[in-house]
């Protein structure tokens, strides 16, 4: 149980790393990385789903529909559960695409390929939704370098080349 004293910041004993810890009771308060979960949704012709972001950070740009876990879901409920918040869209026959971190904001992102049963509308979070062909992705406009990353394998696993425009730095144009 904690002690409900003031957490400072130190190393603590064994550790390397500085933490939020209790110099009263010793508890240390680790901060973890958050897990994601996300759908790219493929419709019967190969297209993909994609969405406009209504909310920051990166508002306006796109990414395939996600967003984080709730306790007592698994990762694929999660990317499910997020693609009919974001678009209104039942998904199935989930398949693991990949799985990406980056520093910073600390997240595990975990990327599904699915079925798209459906063509979906917009959901709460979205400005929009967009069904794209591989060769259409707006690369310059996706949201994150792991929305990034997963569309790259994305096309690698279908065979797909990656156009230029596929190095861009996410939400830059750059």
């Amino acid at each position: 149980m904690h002690c409900g004293q003031r957490l400072t910041t130190a190393v603590p004993e064994g550790d390397r790393l500085r933490r939020f810890v209790c110099m009263d009771c010793g508890f240390v308060h680790y901060l973890n990385p958050r897990p994601v979960a996300g759908v790219i949704p493929v419709d019967a012709r190969g297209d993909l789903l994609l969405v406009r972001r209504a909310i920051e950070p990166r508002i306006g740009t796109w990414v395939f529909p996600g967003g984080y876990m709730d306790v007592g879901e698994t990762a694929e409920e999660a990317a499910a559960r997020e693609t009919m918040e974001e678009a209104n869209l039942p998904v199935s026959e989930l398949s693991l695409l990949g799985v990406y971190t980056r520093t910073g904001p600390g997240v595990v992102v975990v990327v599904y390929e699915g079925i798209a049963n459906g063509r979906g509308s917009v959901g709460e979070e979205s400005l929009e939704i967009g069904w794209f062909r591989p060769q259409e992705i707006p690369w310059p406009e996706l949201a994150f370098d792991t929305t990034n990353w997963a569309l790259r394998d994305w096309m690698n696993r279908r065979g797909h080349a990656l156009p230029p425009e596929a190095h861009v730095e996410p939400g830059t144009g750059r």
